[in-house]
């Protein structure tokens, strides 16, 4: 079935860090025929790239902590354990970013780097899309705070045995791009340890 759907009208209804859009829609549905209109907001979502930093040498993860406003109120934490991550800016690479944002965010620096996936965080109201990489760098020497004073980042720099980290899912590290970087790197740690050594 070729699946389609209608914009009746777009309205936006905020424009700051986030952009809000309303939109009026129909879509067919399974059954045959158009859904009823429906309403719907949507937070535009920039694309987005995300690093889990692995070190084969020392099989060890460098991950980020940093205050997350979404987990305020959720969470006993709101300090999440993640990966390091940043927005495309325009005319950028996705790999581009993937090395901005590592120097950015934890000082080192990508030594090679592997495409593990793409995916949206919360498509039920966000149109965020995240491309996952897998990067190689050496932990050793690494750690402290670090961030743009610019934007307002506080970040601490955590390096651990991959073996802690695993651990650490769904307790510390329970936000979508380190759930998921840490599963894909349980089934390709062994043939990454042969590539990057």
């Amino acid at each position: 079935m070729n699946k389609r759907y209608q914009i009746l009208s777009m309205e936006e209804t905020h424009d700051g860090f986030l952009k809000l859009k309303t939109y009026r829609l129909q879509h067919e549905c399974f059954a045959g025929g158009w859904c009823p209109e429906i309403r719907r907001e949507r937070v535009e979502g920039n694309r987005a790239v995300s690093v889990l930093l692995y070190d084969p040498h020392e099989d060890a993860v460098v991950l980020i902590e940093q205050f997350r406003i979404g987990a305020m109120g959720h969470a006993d934490d709101p300090w999440l354990l993640e990966t390091v991550g940043g927005y495309l800016e325009e005319g950028e690479k996705l790999e581009e970013v993937a090395r901005r944002e590592t120097r950015e965010e934890t000082g080192c620096e990508l030594l090679d780097m592997e495409f593990v996936g793409e995916f949206f965080t919360t498509p039920g109201w966000c149109g965020e899309r995240i491309s996952l990489y897998c990067g190689w760098v050496n932990s050793r020497s690494v750690g402290g705070i670090h961030g743009l004073d610019e934007e307002g980042e506080d970040i601490r720099v955590e390096v651990m045995p991959y073996a802690a980290a695993a651990e650490q899912l769904f307790v510390r590290a329970n936000s979508t791009s380190i759930v998921v970087g840490l599963q894909w790197l349980a089934q390709h740690r062994e043939r990454l340890c042969r590539r990057w050594r």
